[in-house]
């Protein structure tokens, strides 16, 4: 049973509402194949649903790579691409070899850090790494378009 206060719905659990970062790396070569499997494989093991899926998180390198456009296509989810400066970021489980080719200790890990929590740490294929974390940019967007329309509503003549 949920609870009410002041007239305001609770907020939304991330179990319920929240939508759910892919975050992703990947070899040049890697194929649509592989990399679905690897996300569905991903997504059953911390029981989400694909529907969530809002967000695919990668290196700007891998923008234009065909499966991660394939996989935003197939989850209606809008693709982030970043830099690598937004990807120096602690993980959990940070690479060497990653490290040593690319430059920084993560893609996968670090790129669904970006947007919030992780809900489930990397998991590997032979050419992709895939890690989920809950989309908080969604929030921050509607939490400053509410307290904007908040400010202005209160607003006298």
């Amino acid at each position: 049973m949920s609870e009410l206060t002041a007239g305001r719905s609770p907020a939304p659990t991330a179990s319920q509402e929240a939508g759910v970062v892919v975050g992703l790396g990947l070899r040049r070569q890697t194929g649509v194949e592989e990399l679905l499997a690897l996300v569905e494989a991903c997504l059953a093991a911390a029981g989400v649903a694909p529907a969530r899926v809002s967000r695919i998180a990668t290196l700007d390198a891998r923008r234009d790579h065909p499966a991660i456009e394939a996989l935003a296509c197939r989850y209606g989810a809008e693709i982030s691409a970043l830099p690598p400066h937004g990807l120096a970021r602690r993980v959990p489980n940070p690479s060497a070899r990653v490290a040593a080719l690319a430059g920084m200790p993560s893609v996968a890990e670090a790129a669904a850090l970006a947007f919030g929590p992780l809900l489930l740490e990397k998991q590997r294929s032979p050419g992709a790494t895939c890690a989920l974390a809950l989309d908080r940019s969604a929030y921050a967007e509607s939490a400053s378009r509410a307290a904007s329309t908040l400010s202005t509503s209160s607003a006298g003549p």
